[in-house]
C-alpha cells in the first residue's frame, strides 16, 4: 500500500514538473529550472504551514511524522498542478511582452485567492485525518489494555485453579497415605 502511495506521489510530482516546464515556453532552461525549484519549494513551505495549522490542538504522535510526510509530499504536487502551470504561462508571456504586467499581477491575485480556498479546504481535511489517526491509536491502546486485562484475569484464574488442583492433589495424597496407614494398622491388629 505504501509503495502504491509513493508511486502516486512520484507520478504527481512528474506531472507537476512537466506541466510547469511546458508552460514556461521559450524561456532558457536555467530560468525554467529556477522557476520550477522556487515554485515547488514555496508550495512545500505553504503546504507544511497549512498542515502545521491543521494539527493545532491535536495530540502529536510518532505516527504523525509519517503522516505529515505522506500528506505533505502528496499535496505539494497537487497544489502545484492547480496553480503553478497557469502562473508559469503568464510569467512566460509577461517576460516576452505578450502580456502586460498589470494583467499578470491580477492573475497572480486570482491564483492566490484560489490557492487560499484550496488551503482552507486542505486544512480541514488534514485536521480530520489527524483526528482519525489519534482516535485509531487510542482505540488500539484501549483494545490492548482490555486484552492485557483479560489475559491477567485468565492468568489469575489459571493460577487459582492450579493452586486448587495442587491443594486437592495434596489432600488426596494425604487421604491415600492416611488410608494406607489405617489399612496397615487394621491388618496388624488382625494379625496380632
Amino acid at each position: 500500500m505504501l509503495a502504491l502511495l509513493l508511486l502516486f506521489i512520484l507520478f504527481f510530482n512528474v506531472i507537476s514538473i512537466v506541466l510547469m516546464y511546458y508552460c514556461l515556453g521559450d524561456l532558457a532552461k536555467k530560468e525554467k529550472f529556477i522557476f520550477i525549484a522556487v515554485g515547488t519549494g514555496i508550495m512545500y513551505i505553504l503546504t507544511s504551514i497549512v498542515y502545521w495549522i491543521s494539527t493545532n490542538g491535536i495530540e502529536i504522535t510518532e505516527v504523525s511524522e509519517t503522516g505529515k510526510n505522506l500528506i505533505t509530499f502528496l499535496f505539494v504536487p497537487v497544489n502545484a498542478i492547480l496553480v503553478l502551470p497557469i502562473l508559469a504561462k503568464s510569467y512566460s508571456k509577461t517576460k516576452f511582452g505578450s502580456l502586460k504586467s498589470d494583467v499578470f499581477i491580477k492573475r497572480g491575485i486570482v491564483l492566490g485567492i484560489l490557492l487560499l480556498v484550496v488551503f482552507i479546504i486542505e486544512c480541514n481535511y488534514f485536521k480530520n485525518i489527524q483526528e482519525g489517526v489519534v482516535n485509531l491509536i487510542k482505540q488500539n491502546a484501549q483494545t490492548s489494555e482490555k486484552n492485557n486485562n483479560s489475559l491477567n484475569y485468565i492468568n489469575e484464574n489459571l493460577e487459582n485453579e492450579v493452586s486448587a488442583n495442587v491443594l486437592n492433589n495434596s489432600i488426596s495424597q494425604n487421604l491415600v497415605q492416611t488410608n494406607d496407614v489405617l489399612q496397615n494398622t487394621i491388618i496388624n491388629d488382625i494379625n496380632e
